[in-house]
């Protein structure tokens, strides 16, 4: 109702600060049986777990859970694909190239 009456400020913060912990404790959770060593998982003993535990596996699951709340946000303030965030348009007011001077 607030954004009807044209208050268009939210304090994410805390959200994304929770949607980031939330992305990395939900992949814990999913492979938790691959994260317990280096080799050795559900799927036998001698299989490695190295796509499991390297860091950036989780940290991308962090920021995916980051970016699902930051698009909530986005449509609860009505800014979806305006104020550039949407595809970018064709420009129209275009002249072509300038010939000695700076490009415009």
């Amino acid at each position: 109702e607030a954004i009807d009456y044209g208050v268009i400020k939210m304090n994410i913060d805390t959200d994304t600060q929770w949607s980031y912990w939330n992305g990395i404790k939900e992949f814990e959770a999913k492979y938790h049986d691959y994260l317990q060593g280096q080799m050795g998982n559900p799927e036998g003993k001698d299989k490695p777990n190295k796509k499991f535990y390297d860091p950036r596996a989780m940290l991308r699951s962090a920021e995916v859970s980051t970016v699902v709340r930051l698009q909530k946000c986005f449509e609860d303030l009505n800014c979806v694909q305006v104020c550039g965030l949407g595809p970018p348009g064709k420009p129209e007011n275009v002249l072509g190239p300038r010939r000695g001077a700076l490009p415009a």
